[in-house]
């Protein structure tokens, strides 16, 4: 039986190259990482450097043969899967063996997010109870052309009760709460907002990674009652003029529900084009 290992320090840049090669075919992709070798690798290595989290490989000889990365967030319970990556599948039930002991007792809900071509993780999904959530279509901004606009508005800090009612109503089960959202809020992480004379009516939720220059959009959320009047699209709007102008993106992604063909509507629009298909997939060990 082949050794499972705690990825060190010293395998970090091999575990990337594995990733990297793995993650840029549409039948190994796992959504929670990047196709960059540069966004990989750090992301690995702020896992690496998280004592909550874990990660294993596989070896065969030399070389690497699998990897499974549990991203954990022991507060909550809960863990996101990067991977698994393998060369043969029968090395999943090993990685995933090994994740399962190591958390026992701490972690009860674990997240996966792959490409609709990856059989291999529909497969470990369905063989370990995973349940499919939903579909999700992943887009991109590659280009954009300068506006007039000039205006951003942010969150304030008056706004700040308002903001978190509105997210936490429009998104009661998501991975970041309204609170967790003004706790990340800084000069690369914003909200952008949008107000009438009731107050807050709309909010976009953005984050820039200056590294990659690369921008991606969280959360877009409007007041139910005040729907269908443009303010998703003003926000969008507002947010790909700050982030390409003013922070210097090159490219902005997101994630959207497939079924979603109202906000497929408006990113086409502006200019998103479909980049892949995801399928999400959750495992409650309560249950």
């Amino acid at each position: 039986m082949k050794a499972v290992e705690n990825l060190d320090h010293s395998s970090l840049m091999q575990a990337t190259e594995f990733i990297t090669e793995m993650n840029a075919l549409p039948e190994c992709h796992i959504g929670y990482l990047g196709t960059s070798q540069n966004d990989i690798f750090q992301s690995l290595e702020e896992m690496y450097h998280d004592p909550e989290s874990a990660a294993y490989i596989i070896r065969e000889g030399e070389a690497l043969a699998g990897y499974l990365g549990i991203d954990a967030d022991l507060n909550k319970g809960t863990a996101e899967l990067w991977g698994p990556f393998v060369q043969k599948k029968e090395l999943m039930s090993l990685l995933w063996e090994k994740a399962l002991h190591y958390f026992e007792g701490n972690l009860h809900t674990y997240y996966l997010f792959a490409d609709t071509y990856n059989n291999t993780a529909a497969g470990f999904a369905s063989k370990n109870g995973f349940r499919l959530q939903s579909a999700q279509t992943y887009m991109e901004l590659k280009e954009h052309s300068c506006n007039d606009l000039n205006e951003v508005n942010l969150l304030s800090l008056r706004s700040h009760g308002e903001f978190i009612h509105l997210h936490d109503t429009v998104f009661p089960h998501t991975y970041y709460s309204g609170k967790e959202i003004i706790e990340k809020i800084n000069a690369d992480h914003k909200v952008y907002t949008s107000e009438d004379a009731d107050g807050l009516n709309g909010y976009l939720y953005a984050e820039y990674n200056r590294e990659e220059k690369e921008g991606s959009i969280e959360f877009i959320g409007v007041d139910p009652g005040k729907r269908k009047k443009g303010i998703g699209q003003n926000l969008l709007d507002m947010a790909v003029h700050d982030l390409f102008v003013n922070s210097g993106a090159q490219n902005i992604k997101l994630c959207v529900g497939t079924t979603n063909e109202k906000a497929l509507s408006i990113y086409k629009k502006a200019g998103f084009k479909v980049e892949r298909s995801l399928n999400f997939y959750k495992l409650d060990i309560r249950e």
